[in-house]
């Protein structure tokens, strides 16, 4: 499985691809480490769901590993998976997740065959959740996850995070962090896909 586009390439994701991720440089955002909270059990993704994972690795077209996408939570019975993204920090914010975002989805939806897909994003990524709103994902649910002891609560002091000081509450111990559900049904990226492939 090799899959191309103007600026990036997927394919199945290998163990050295750990070793040159565990090499991106750190990310200069502070809200970085809250991006990826894990969710409370029970929650959104329903039941009867497989417990295997899958990943891809997203290259540059100059054979850089620039990011990582997965699915969990693979349930044949909704014919749905739970989608999950990373990138690397020098790839992030030059339209490079869009694209391959793209790419994958028709993957997703025809070579793989499934009717749905699910994801959950932290409220404050403001340009991931950006990225799932013009790939088509619509919001059909949030949820709150403590950001744990070691977040610096006083960065949301700062002017610089105002417009995001929204998704945040405090807990009953620690500052909360909001989430979204989001989902894209099959139907919605078929009429979605055509324009924005025009566009990339």
């Amino acid at each position: 499985m090799d899959l191309h586009s103007a600026r990036v390439r997927i394919r199945y994701w290998q163990h050295r691809d750990d070793i040159e991720a565990d090499a991106w440089p750190p990310y200069n955002d502070p809200l970085e480490p809250i991006w990826n909270l894990p969710r409370m059990s029970g929650g959104w993704g329903g039941f009867d769901f497989s417990p295997m994972r899958r990943a891809w690795a997203v290259d540059t077209i100059d054979r850089q590993l620039a990011g990582r996408i997965s699915l969990r939570e693979i349930d044949q019975r909704r014919s749905s998976a739970r989608l999950g993204v990373t990138f690397g920090a020098p790839f992030v914010g030059r339209g490079l997740g869009t694209e391959a975002m793209a790419l994958f989805l028709d993957y997703y939806f025809s070579e793989l065959g499934f009717q749905l897909m699910v994801l959950d994003v932290a409220a404050p990524n403001v340009r991931a959740v950006r990225c799932y709103e013009r790939l088509g994902f619509s919001h059909v649910g949030t949820d709150w996850r403590t950001a744990g002891q070691s977040f610096n609560t006083r960065l949301l002091e700062s002017p610089l995070y105002e417009p995001v000081r929204k998704y945040f509450r405090q807990g009953p111990r620690y500052v909360d962090v909001q989430f979204f559900e989001m989902e894209l049904p099959r139907q919605e990226w078929l009429q979605r896909s055509p324009q924005l492939h025009q566009q990339m």
